[in-house]
């Protein structure tokens, strides 16, 4: 059996002066607006399934209520989402508000 060296399998490292900063570009970031309607967007989206669920169960075209149940969490958590991101940015300008320039 070869017992291979170990020297040769390690590459020295760069040091911190030899990497290039990387840059933070704005396509990066999204912006608040972004964040808010895609947030607001799923809002939407998850309660538009809800209404079609529920014509659903009224017309007895369900038979699993653990979709339902799915549905109604993944509804109740974008709720929350979208009222706590409210709730932050109403707080954030009330803030700003009370600054003194």
């Amino acid at each position: 059996m070869y017992i291979v060296p170990i020297s040769s399998a390690i590459t020295p490292l760069n040091t911190m002066s030899q990497n290039a900063p990387e840059t933070v570009s704005a396509e990066k970031t999204p912006s608040f607006t972004d964040v808010f309607s895609e947030v607001y967007n799923e809002v939407q989206s998850t309660q538009k399934v809800l209404d079609q669920n529920a014509a659903d169960i009224v017309m007895g075209g369900i038979d699993d209520l653990h979709t339902i149940y799915n549905n109604i969490t993944k509804a109740q958590i974008s709720l929350e989402t979208f009222v706590a991101i409210r709730d932050a940015a109403q707080q954030s300008y009330k803030e700003l508000m009370q600054m003194n320039v």
